[in-house]
């Protein structure tokens, strides 16, 4: 048969076309390899950007997180710490500081 009845059929005689021209044209030469390098680093800034586009549309399409706020006394405080914090805490004056 001469030509694929299949997509994948098409593209591999296609591909198989060029690569054919391509060694009888010229004889597959190697190429540079500075050529490669850079075509390595081409490869890796594209998967790179592929990436970051990614992530950043699918946290712009998360649903935002629920917050809640509590009040400060209905948080839970260790045994040992109640005291020490109560009279470190400058925030809140005491009635005792100032009458001794």
């Amino acid at each position: 048969m001469l030509f694929a009845d299949t997509k994948t059929g098409h593209l591999l005689h296609i591909l198989g076309t060029a690569l054919a021209g391509q060694v009888l044209t010229q004889e597959l030469a190697p190429a540079n390899p500075h050529a490669i390098e850079m075509y390595g680093h081409l490869v890796i800034q594209v998967i790179v950007a592929a990436v970051t586009i990614w992530a950043t549309i699918r946290k712009a399409m998360q649903r935002p997180e629920a917050v809640f706020k509590l009040p400060a006394s209905g948080l839970p405080v260790a045994a040992g710490e109640s005291s020490a914090a109560a009279a470190a805490s400058p925030a809140e004056p005491t009635a005792d500081v100032g009458k001794s």
